[in-house]
């Protein structure tokens, strides 16, 4: 299929890839329009601004709205030459919408589909230890509702793999966010070139699907695991996050900037117990090994490493683990 000469692009939703591509097309003196929603626009994104900040620092124009198909601006942005690109918009397209698009509408996905369906995809790729990258656009059609079903075809792909030094969500998203802005300029570039697209369908046999996580819910370190895991665990709650969760005594403390060593010889038994403090950092006792960090801070965000003496012990309350797994 030939999308044909594009002059105007439509942009649906808000995130940060999609601040990036904005800015990209400002640059270049492309004509677009920008509809979001009031709940979006509220985001916060990884520069710790949220979606209207980025928006008005860079004098981006945009529209508002809580139902995309009964809003009249779309139909009058709309041509022949238009291209709809949607980044994670929280609207359901209706049939009358995608009958005047008529196959000028796709979507993109900063996944490597079929896998990691669902959300949280950085923090699910620390924990399963995957260095599988990849974003898609593909097809909008009737089955296609954002965050919870994709159409199932694409139009263009691009796999990448990910630098074994990446650690957190952090590291992640910002190495994924300059192959995603690549991705999406050669993909307009293909289009202008009048490039042939064959819609193509993903391979469903190999799907995966992991629930979104909420830190202060989903968090909770579980110290009965294997030391490599809870730093993993760990690291998959780190920056942008709040970090992992536990309590010393009662008091529930976060965990981030940690680091990992293997040693023999240490029973889980003794997992949770602060055995060292040296150096402004405090190491922890895990299965098989020795856990270290520097970045302790309480429920108010207050560092607190002057209040952990040797010999103290983190401790995730059974409660705690069990309502963590309730997705």
């Amino acid at each position: 299929m030939k999308f044909g000469k594009i002059d105007n692009i439509i942009i649906f939703g808000g995130s940060y890839i999609s601040i990036k591509f904005l800015e990209f097309l400002k640059v270049k003196n492309f004509k677009f329009n920008f509809f979001t929603s009031k709940r979006l626009l509220s985001d916060n994104m990884p520069n710790n601004l949220t979606l209207k900040q980025n928006l008005d620092k860079l004098k981006i124009k945009y529209t508002v709205t809580n139902d995309i198909n009964n809003n009249k601006k779309i139909y009058n942005s709309f041509n022949k030459k238009s291209l709809v690109l949607g980044f994670g918009y929280n609207w359901k397209i209706k049939e009358k919408l995608l009958r005047l698009f008529k196959n000028k509408m796709v979507d993109f996905m900063g996944i490597p589909m079929p896998t990691y369906r669902g959300g949280a995809h950085y923090s699910w790729m620390i924990l399963n230890m995957s260095k599988n990258g990849g974003c898609y656009i593909q097809d909008v059609n009737k089955n296609t509702t954002q965050g919870i079903s994709d159409s199932g075809y694409y139009y263009d792909n691009l796999k990448y793999l990910y630098p074994k030094k990446l650690k957190i969500p952090k590291d992640f998203f910002y190495f994924s966010i300059k192959k995603e802005l690549f991705f999406l300029k050669k993909f307009l570039k293909k289009i202008n070139q009048n490039r042939n697209f064959k819609l193509k369908k993903l391979n469903n046999s190999y799907s995966t699907y992991f629930p979104r996580l909420k830190t202060l819910k989903n968090g909770f370190i579980d110290w009965n695991l294997e030391g490599e895991e809870i730093f993993r665990f760990i690291n998959a709650f780190d920056d942008p996050y709040r970090g992992a969760s536990t309590f010393l005594g009662k008091k529930r403390i976060f965990l981030k900037n940690c680091y990992f060593k293997k040693k023999k010889g240490i029973h889980s038994f003794a997992s949770g117990i602060i055995i060292n403090k040296y150096k402004n950092f405090i190491y922890i006792a895990v299965k098989n090994g020795i856990i270290k960090t520097n970045n302790i801070t309480d429920d108010k965000g207050k560092f607190i490493f002057e209040g952990i003496m040797v010999g103290d012990r983190f401790i995730t309350f059974k409660k705690n683990l069990e309502n963590s797994k309730n997705f």
